[in-house]
């Protein structure tokens, strides 16, 4: 079995609040992905992952395992890796444990090694991936991966692909989702607030992986207008955008909302949203494009 142990990226420099709770900054993320992109480029898929219970831990794992091109779902929660052990790997073939530094230098120091062991306290750093050599009774260190020696760019469009790209290839795949409902007086569009409150937009995101373009839609249609819906599958359209160097494609999809949520239920409620017609909408929407489908509304089918 081959153990891999991650210690969460670099933790936001001034925070007040409960260790467990520290987010990650901005470079912590980025060491996430860069080691995402390395477990993808060399096949290491881990079949279970676990995490210590921290915010930073948490996010470390699910950047590294988008950026690898894997699902994020299924991240386990362990005490026993919070404590400093290892937990029960006995149905697992290559886990992934993702901890605080701190934690993971109290696991490697608990080891009984078979050979040389890696140095536990320089060894085990924030966005720092360990590999290791797991049979009963014998513990090998296999390599250190440091994210810092790993390039900048991202292999696009897959963890072997030949093009370099800023960020992780799943970034540049999008999708919206233009919600309406039907009235007396014809389709009425929800247009939301964009995340800086300076332009009208409608709900649209970065296409998880593991999730089909309509399904990511559907998530980004409850977190940032708090509704849902219904959407078909076959998109309204697509179109294109410049973002991180390179273009962006957005598949957009309509959705009939069923439900409108309010209060905490709906997570991004510092937005506003706003029924106008179609008409008001295409003059509200900054994009051209999705002025053009707002019009196609009217033709979907109940």
């Amino acid at each position: 079995m081959e153990v891999l142990l991650l210690g969460a990226g670099a933790g936001k420099e001034f925070w007040e609040g409960a260790p467990a709770d520290r987010p990650p900054r901005t470079r912590g993320k980025r060491q996430a992905q860069k080691i995402g992109a390395f477990l993808g480029r060399e096949e290491l898929r881990p079949d279970r992952v676990f995490t210590d219970g921290s915010l930073r831990a948490r996010i470390t794992a699910e950047k590294a395992l988008k950026a690898a091109g894997w699902t994020a779902g299924g991240i386990e929660t362990s005490t026993v890796l919070a404590g400093g052990k290892l937990p029960d790997l006995s149905a697992a073939r290559c886990p992934l444990l993702v901890a605080l530094p701190g934690t993971l230098r109290a696991l490697v120091d608990g080891l009984s090694w078979s050979g040389a062991s890696p140095e536990a306290h320089p060894g085990v750093r924030p966005g720092v991936l360990l590999r290791l050599s797991l049979k009963p009774g014998r513990i090998r260190f296999l390599a250190r991966i440091d994210p810092a020696t790993l390039p900048d760019l991202f292999p696009y469009p897959a963890p072997d692909g030949a093009g370099r790209r800023e960020r992780p290839a799943y970034y540049y795949r999008q999708s919206a989702v233009i919600p309406f409902r039907r009235t007396p007086r014809g389709p009425e569009i929800l247009i939301v607030g964009s995340s800086g409150g300076h332009h009208w937009t409608v709900p649209k995101g970065i296409v998880d992986p593991g999730l089909s373009p309509v399904a990511s839609a559907l998530v980004e249609a409850r977190e940032e207008a708090g509704v849902e819906g219904e959407a078909d599958a076959t998109p309204l359209g697509r179109f294109t955008y410049e973002k991180w160097g390179a273009a962006c494609e957005v598949f957009v999809f309509a959705m009939e909302v069923t439900q409108v949520l309010e209060g905490t239920a709906w997570e991004e409620s510092h937005r506003r949203r706003r029924w106008v017609s179609r008409n008001e909408a295409a003059e509200l929407l900054r994009l051209e494009a999705l002025r053009q489908m707002v019009a196609e509304i009217c033709e979907v089918s109940p």
